[in-house]
């Protein structure tokens, strides 16, 4: 040993000796490293609560409720025919209303007489819309561009 080598079997000299266990107990970390604590469930931080919110899509009314009016558009409807009672989706027919007339009164203004004026009256969208029932034929609202 005096010549610095140290015996087989031994620890070296700057290690603590190997801790000896109990027969049959294996070493703490045999199963590898420890697994933290789970949280504490009772008593220990609250539990958050879950709230569920239900958001209801507006659906598509058929026509307006007794009682009441409805607003027709430049769109067919769908409707309860208040002639019939039946369910269908309105027809429309365009038909020459204040705003057309308006619009070829402008055009005219500005100088655009020989036949730009008539314009307004080939377009839909400038009109008023009727609509009616297909299955009764019976007029069931309107909708005017200007009231």
């Amino acid at each position: 040993m005096a010549d610095g080598k140290v015996p087989m079997g031994a620890p070296p000299a700057n290690q603590p000796p190997p801790v000896a266990y109990p027969q049959g107990a294996p070493p703490p970390y045999a199963q590898g490293p420890p697994q933290p604590a789970p949280y504490p469930q009772a008593g220990g931080y609250p539990q958050a609560q879950q709230t569920t919110v239900v958001v209801q899509q507006p659906g598509y009314g058929l026509g307006p409720m007794p009682g009441s009016t409805m607003r027709y558009r430049t769109a067919p409807a769908l409707i309860i025919c208040q002639h019939c009672n039946a369910t269908v989706t309105t027809t429309m027919t365009y038909e020459t209303g204040l705003l057309t007339w308006a619009a070829a009164g402008i055009i005219c203004l500005f100088g655009c007489w020989l036949g730009c004026c008539l314009i307004p009256f080939c377009i839909d969208a400038s009109k008023d819309v009727t609509h009616s029932c297909p299955n009764c034929k019976q007029i069931v609202g309107k909708f005017r561009q200007f009231s």
